[in-house]
This record gives C-alpha cells, sequence and structure tokens, in this order.
C-alpha cells in the first residue's frame, strides 16, 4: 500500500482516474477500482495498478462519488 499525503482536485469516482495534490505536483492514478472512506481525513482507494492510503493535508474532508 502507498501511503500518500495530499489533497484531492476531484471527488475520488470509481472508474475514473483519481487527481491528488501533492507537494511535487498533481498525481494522477489509474482507474479506481474501489474506495473507502477511513475518516473524515483518510481514504483508501484501489486502481488498477496501486493501493493507495491518502492522508489529506490542511484539515480538508474526503469527497467521494
Amino acid at each position: 500500500m502507498l501511503e500518500i499525503t495530499g489533497s484531492l482536485v476531484y471527488p475520488i469516482t470509481v472508474g475514473e482516474s483519481a487527481f491528488i495534490h501533492e507537494e511535487e505536483g498533481i498525481r494522477r492514478t489509474s482507474t479506481v477500482l474501489s474506495m473507502e472512506k477511513m475518516s473524515p481525513s483518510e481514504v483508501c482507494f484501489e486502481t488498477r495498478n496501486t493501493k493507495y492510503l491518502l492522508h489529506m493535508s490542511s484539515g480538508m474532508e474526503v469527497s467521494a462519488v
């Protein structure tokens, strides 16, 4: 599992790529297969290639579709 810290550019949507703004720039993932909100500031999601644990930065909350 890859742990990353950032903020969502768009809500995570199953069937589409996720876009995460990190310090180094914007990460575009492969297609999201599943997701689970772990807390208001953490989400676990799986793409075709990787499982992620996203820690939201700046006190932002997870929004997902």
